[in-house]
């Protein structure tokens, strides 16, 4: 049958009304989609008679990043503040070692430029997407750095010159800052022994609680705050704490701020909250109702419980998580921006897309196959055009170069490889890197045969082509970073492309909605009066998941936000 449409447009218009479909049905007796007040919620616990009264000017529940800090801060204002912590004093430890702080005169008087922190601020609300909240992102790129120079007047210097790292302070002479148009900043300090490379934070979190009580903190370890208490109109007056033995305290306070971090530990509120890791080990095949498909760290939700109990809400999806994948791209120990191959020999993706955690392509990579990062002899070349993200090793420290080119000069050839040092994680580790004189002879090892093989072969010649040329035609390579695979011996490492299950991280990075001065809001997004939030328990810092411009931002804007809360809390005290 002939097609033909000879009509004039305004014949069209004239005979084609707009029109939409009509809306479907609701019958009134249909079940919900899911429970408005989810079952993970509950009811907050009732108050015994014989609970110990006990009173403060302000209640700090938890004693992390946020907490820590916020309690000496608010007792150096003179603030009379409880902390609380669920954590034994014996037990007590915090998960990271690296935090970013920008423009702070520690990385300044070592000769780091100075950043312009809308810079900062733009980046970050970039790689948000517009979804985290302006006043949190600016307090971070504006205060972390004025934060940390005042933590570390509360610090043994002895401590911070044996222990405190600025990595990268020296910058990295082949990178100007930016790749593929993503911005890239100097400001992570990294809390290692020297000598045998293990996190040292918690040690020094330690002696910063001390430092609290010596301003006349109190706190009280091995005790959970499980509610809070308000007045008719909403303010909070007081919390509910469950010490050792199951013993209650009743806590009458002007002002509580919750810092009890993320829900990573909890397995309902991962499921219902969480719809990125779920639905991605759905996509998979897996029961995304089963939380053993979903692989992640942190506290129990309990802090977000609390503010949801005193009328808070949940920040809207999708909710960030530290990482949201299953496979992530193979990696050199040292860092580097390498070639990556996938399961069919081929190129599959731009390895400069600053990306921390995984990027779609790899999570669709066919199961069973592998992915391989490969380089030549001039492995080097890569180093000193790394950003400032999880993708780097510390190029300010002398002591790692040696290290990793004593490393690569004893490199043996064949499918045993050899051992190279990682330098991005805690303690002495190390990765299997092979070797080759030939890149078929790489290809082979590293698990290539077949069409695979002559793929892979193919593919380099390709690549090579785009590197002479200054421009990569597949996928868009920064050019800086075009080095072509050429000159024997070559180096690769692999990993096979898993179904495993989904990887979230350390902790989930979505919270209670705040109007931005750290004071939860309610559903009208009116300021809960008296109640505040910082840390993990504060939502709306991150989008899809954690986005690194700078590595360890999660903690420099959980210390950030616990430290400007403080202030706002002590405004509402009046004391500020």
């Amino acid at each position: 049958m002939e097609l033909r449409f000879d009509r004039t447009p305004e014949e069209y218009l004239a005979a084609h009304k707009p029109s939409f479909p009509p809306r479907p049905d609701i019958p009134e007796a249909a079940g919900p989609f899911m429970d408005n007040t989810p079952r993970w919620l509950g009811a907050p616990p009732s108050e015994s008679e014989d609970a110990e009264q006990v009173r403060c000017q302000v209640l700090v529940a938890g004693a992390g990043q946020a907490g820590t800090v916020a309690a000496l801060r608010l007792a150096e204002l003179g603030i009379d503040v409880l902390c609380l912590e669920a954590q034994t004093w014996e037990d007590y430890d915090v998960y990271p070692t690296d935090m970013a702080v920008y423009n702070s005169k520690f990385f300044l008087d070592r000769g780091t430029p100075p950043y312009d922190p809308l810079d900062i601020f733009n980046e970050y609300m970039n790689k948000a997407l517009g979804h985290a909240h302006p006043r949190l992102v600016r307090d971070y790129a504006f205060r972390s750095g004025e934060m940390f120079d005042w933590l570390l007047g509360h610090i043994d210097p002895e401590l911070t010159a044996r222990y405190a790292h600025p990595v990268n302070y020296r910058g990295n002479p082949g990178f100007s800052g930016v790749t593929n148009g993503q911005r890239s900043f100097i400001g992570m300090v990294q809390w290692r022994d020297q000598d045998t490379n293990l996190n040292m934070w918690g040690f020094v979190m330690r002696k910063l609680i001390l430092r609290a009580g010596d301003l006349g903190a109190r706190f009280r370890f091995g005790t959970r705050a499980l509610r809070l208490f308000q007045e008719p109109d909403g303010t909070v007056i007081g919390a509910l704490a469950e010490g050792q033995e199951g013993k209650q305290l009743r806590i009458h306070c002007q002002a509580a701020l919750i810092c009890g971090g993320d829900y990573g530990g909890n397995a309902d509120m991962l499921l219902d909250l969480s719809d990125q890791l779920r639905n991605l080990a759905w996509s998979f095949g897996k029961n995304r109702n089963d939380p053993g498909n979903l692989r992640v760290m942190g506290r129990d939700g309990s802090g977000i419980k609390m503010c949801l109990w005193a009328g808070g809400t949940m920040e809207a999806g999708p909710r960030a998580g530290l990482d949201c994948f299953v496979n992530r791209r193979p990696e050199f120990g040292f860092g580097g921006v390498w070639p990556c191959f996938g399961p069919d020999g081929r190129r599959f993706m731009n390895e400069t897309t600053v990306r921390y955690g995984a990027t779609g392509a790899c999570d669709m990579l066919p199961v069973g196959g592998i992915m391989a990062l490969v380089t030549d002899s001039r492995w080097d070349r890569y180093l000193d055009r790394q950003g400032y993200g999880h993708e780097m090793m510390d190029r300010s420290n002398d002591g790692w170069h040696e290290i990793l080119r004593t490393d690569m000069r004893n490199f043996r050839t064949g499918p045993d490889g050899f051992p190279v040092h990682c330098f991005g994680v805690t303690g002495e580790a190390f990765m299997t890197c092979y070797a080759a004189d030939t890149l078929e002879e790489l290809g082979q090892i590293l698990g290539y045969s077949g069409e695979s093989l002559t793929n892979f072969l193919q593919e380099v010649e390709r690549y090579n082509a785009f590197c002479r040329a200054g421009r990569d035609g597949d996928w868009g390579c920064d050019p800086g970073y075009l080095f072509p695979i050429e000159e024997g011996p070559f180096f690769g490492v692999s990993k096979a492309v898993s179904s495993g299950t989904v990887n979230g991280g350390l902790n989930q990075l979505a919270g209670v909605c705040t109007d931005g001065r750290y004071n939860v809001v309610d559903g009208n997004k009116h300021p809960i009066p008296g109640l505040y939030a910082a840390g993990n328990t504060c939502g709306q810092r991150y989008a899809v998941q954690y986005h690194t411009p700078t590595a360890g931002n999660t903690c420099g804007s959980a210390l950030t936000g616990g430290y400007a809360a403080a202030e706002h809390v002590a405004e509402y005290l009046g004391s500020l």
